[in-house]
């Protein structure tokens, strides 16, 4: 999770981002106040805290102050733009579904479009043009997806990139969705090769019971007297 987005989905909607910005100062401590900034204080930390690996939580503990820790992560992590671009760029166009499920496949997809989307904060607009950029995003985004796409879908694959227009996501997620549980239906699950050498090697072969078998009259294996 980016700073930008913890702060925008977290701070922002609950009224508390002063509390690391450094826009609420503390009180002074015998300040009628200060026990109700110490409190949201206290919990602002806990999310903070939270939102990070157990490690690194771990070395900021000793900062009293929301906006403390903050800062402090802030001079450790914070990368340009241009260099977080490049990282996420660069996961985009080398993930693939490889041996996942298609919503698995998605949702990695979907995690990766919305930490771009949040560090190059394109402003929202109302004019014409804003449906012809959200239209050029999304012809993105399905490109990207059919790119990874296992080759066993590449018959579907070419289906999609030939309409006209090319549909939108949530249509694409729906066509292949319902091809990945056509072929559940049509290839049920049979005894795995694994399963059926193990059980052959559990099966006592004809060669060794023969052999077990001895002739109490001549003296030689491979048959009993009556044989």
């Amino acid at each position: 999770m980016t700073c930008d987005h913890f702060l925008n989905k977290t701070l922002t909607n609950k009224n508390k981002l002063g509390f690391v910005d450094g826009s609420i100062l503390p009180p002074p401590v015998g300040s009628p106040t200060y026990q109700g900034w110490y409190r949201v204080n206290s919990m602002v930390i806990s999310w903070i805290l939270n939102s990070l690996h157990k490690y690194i939580a771990k070395s900021v503990l000793f900062l009293q102050t929301a906006s403390a820790i903050w800062n402090e992560l802030n001079q450790r992590y914070e990368q340009s733009n241009g260099a977080l671009i490049y990282q996420i760029q660069q996961q985009l166009y080398s993930i693939s579904q490889n041996s996942d499920d298609f919503s698995t496949y998605f949702t990695k997809l979907m995690k990766i479009w919305d930490e771009l989307r949040v560090v190059q904060e394109i402003p929202p607009c109302t004019c014409e043009a804003a449906t012809c950029i959200h239209k050029y995003l999304e012809e993105q985004r399905l490109i990207q997806l059919l790119m990874g796409l296992h080759d066993s879908y590449k018959i579907l694959r070419g289906q999609i990139l030939m309409m006209k227009p090319l549909p939108n996501l949530s249509t694409a997620y729906s066509l292949i969705i319902q091809e990945e549980c056509q072929r559940e239906i049509n290839n049920p699950s049979s005894i795995t090769t694994d399963a059926v050498a193990m059980q052959v090697s559990n099966e006592p072969s004809n060669f060794t019971t023969k052999k077990s078998l001895t002739c109490t009259h001549r003296k030689k294996s491979g048959h009993t007297k009556s044989q």
